[in-house]
């Protein structure tokens, strides 16, 4: 069946490299990216209605509920420290 999608899109599966290089700890729902950041529940739902996480690849809806890339999102932090208070005072 693979093999016939790819046939059909015409991938080159020579191309393609897996994402399991990367570890992937979830952070789950609004709760727990407050609890991570260390903020109020309404400063991470700022930080979600901002679309930062989500262009970044770091949020994404699994049913009704958020999860986080606990990995990139640290790394995020790491690289621009600033970023998610730039979010939180735009958003006063």
């Amino acid at each position: 069946m693979l093999e016939l999608l790819l046939s059909e899109y015409e991938l080159d599966t020579a191309n393609l490299t897996p994402r399991d290089d990367e570890p992937r700890e979830l952070i789950k729902g609004i709760n727990g990216l407050a609890e991570f950041l260390g903020c109020g529940i309404t400063k991470a739902q700022n930080i979600m209605n901002s679309g930062i996480l989500q262009e970044r690849d770091i949020a994404y809806r699994a049913g009704n509920r958020w999860r986080f890339n606990k990995t990139l999102l640290t790394k995020l932090l790491e690289e621009e420290p600033e970023i998610l208070n730039k979010v939180c005072s735009e958003a006063v």
